[in-house]
């Protein structure tokens, strides 16, 4: 009883343990996590948050989809708004409106549009630039949806209306609007109720959440930013796939040779190549300055198609001990029997050898995966600008890191590694019997 007693405790001691390890190392990947779920440019600097307080999908609805920019000219506009700012240029009120509406008619004004959706347009001609921008010059009408609208400068003569409007004056003196439609609330703030204000000489104004309708416009241009993720991830999984391809067809053919075959210098070719290729250190770079200088000669570089190439090749000498190891495991006597049946040694491996052998191909795929999903140095050395992968992108993320916005790296860093982790966990078996199986022998 008190051995049952003892073991027990000892159990769940192992138990506790076990989970503060696995949380010590998982915690990081949650605080990233936190972090992509924080409006952008909120990462906390001075206190740990572990639990946000306002979670957004909006840093991965950005990275995946992106929003689309524009600058907009018109003569006639009606903005329909849930929250908007206006400021006076001279800094003498600042005006908030709460689900209201702005209105002008003036001769010209110039507005800055994010996450545009157009509903409805008349007339106008459109063009489509060389940076892929689209332009639509001389409309009679557009509708559309604006997640923030910025005046780029102060539009005069505009009519302000809303079910509440919050007038905040530095002096009540030489104020360019009327002040008896509204109701003192405190020390320098005024509200109105269902009003209209007329502001003559206008201010500048910022909204959000925005329906804008504009006549007689003379022209909206419009960009895409962000949500080109795609690209970048078609081409990381076109070279993470092609060399896992040719990996299998290296490493295959050249494990069974190892495993099965005896020729002159086969217990110590490999184990001598594996060992120079793991521990060369410096001469690897030296190597990596041949390769790229062979490259430039043979106008071989910026092709994604290279770098498979190259991966596996690096690949073929660690995954062809690793596989070797584990036909070693698998008895002779079926090669034998197939032999016996009249097979040859291409329909020994294919038939006989690959099907028992799934565990240890499966390793060998996973980590041919990684190496081609990864890699960046290369990548990065050998292709420009429109044919970079995920990791280069990824790496150019860092390039200004005044600039950079944490939390959509984070969102961009658990994208990156979600196709790694689905693949850990469809085949966690095979990759499990396949690392430890390979170490028996009969």
């Amino acid at each position: 009883m008190r051995m049952r007693k003892g073991e027990l405790g000892r159990t769940v001691a192992m138990t506790l343990l076990a989970l503060v390890i696995m949380g010590l190392l998982l915690f990081p990947v949650y605080y990233i996590f936190t972090i992509s779920l924080k409006p952008s440019g909120a990462l906390a600097t001075t206190h740990l948050e572990l639990i946000p307080k306002n979670i957004t999908l909006e840093n991965y609805r950005e990275i995946l989809f992106g929003h689309e920019e524009g600058l907009l000219k018109t003569k006639e506009f009606t903005l329909t708004t849930k929250d908007a700012v206006i400021t006076d240029s001279l800094n003498r009120f600042n005006m908030e409106v709460k689900n209201g509406k702005i209105q002008g008619r003036i001769s010209s004004a110039r507005f800055s549009l994010s996450d545009i959706k157009i509903k409805e347009r008349k007339g106008g001609t459109e063009k489509t630039r060389e940076d892929g921008s689209k332009l639509i010059v001389g409309g009679q009408y557009i509708l559309m949806k604006a997640g923030r609208v910025s005046a780029v400068l102060g539009v005069r003569n505009i009519n302000v209306s809303g079910e509440e409007i919050i007038l905040t004056v530095k002096d009540t003196k030489n104020l360019p609007l009327d002040l008896s439609k509204f109701k003192k609330i405190g020390n320098n703030t005024y509200m109105a109720k269902g009003e209209t204000i007329f502001l003559q000489q206008g201010g500048k104004i910022n909204a959000r959440d925005n329906i804008l309708e504009a006549k007689n416009f003379e022209y909206i241009m419009m960009s895409k930013i962000g949500g080109n993720v795609w690209g970048y991830m078609k081409r990381s999984l076109i070279i993470a796939l092609l060399t896992v391809l040719l990996t299998l067809l290296l490493v295959i053919p050249s494990a069974y040779s190892f495993s099965r075959l005896k020729f002159f210098g086969r217990e110590h070719t490999l184990y001598f190549y594996l060992m120079f290729t793991q521990v060369s250190g410096g001469l690897g770079i030296a190597g990596l300055v041949a390769l790229y200088g062979m490259l430039v000669k043979l106008h071989m570089t910026n092709n994604i198609y290279v770098l498979p190439i190259i991966y596996s090749a690096g690949s073929v000498p660690f995954n062809t001990w690793l596989l070797k190891g584990y036909l070693d495991s698998i008895s002779t006597d079926f090669d034998e029997a197939a032999l016996v049946d009249g097979a040859s040694y291409i329909q020994i491996i294919r038939h006989v050898l690959i099907p028992m052998a799934l565990p240890g191909i499966a390793t060998v795929a996973i980590f041919a995966f990684i190496g081609g999903w990864t890699e960046l140095i290369l990548a990065n050395l050998l292709l420009s600008e429109e044919n970079y992968p995920l990791t280069v992108w990824l790496y150019t993320m860092l390039a200004d890191l005044r600039s950079i916005s944490w939390n959509q790296f984070a969102a961009a860093a658990l994208i990156f590694a979600l196709p790694v982790f689905i693949m850990f966990l469809l085949s966690q078996n095979y990759i499990r019997s396949g690392l430890t199986l390979g170490g028996l022998k009969e």
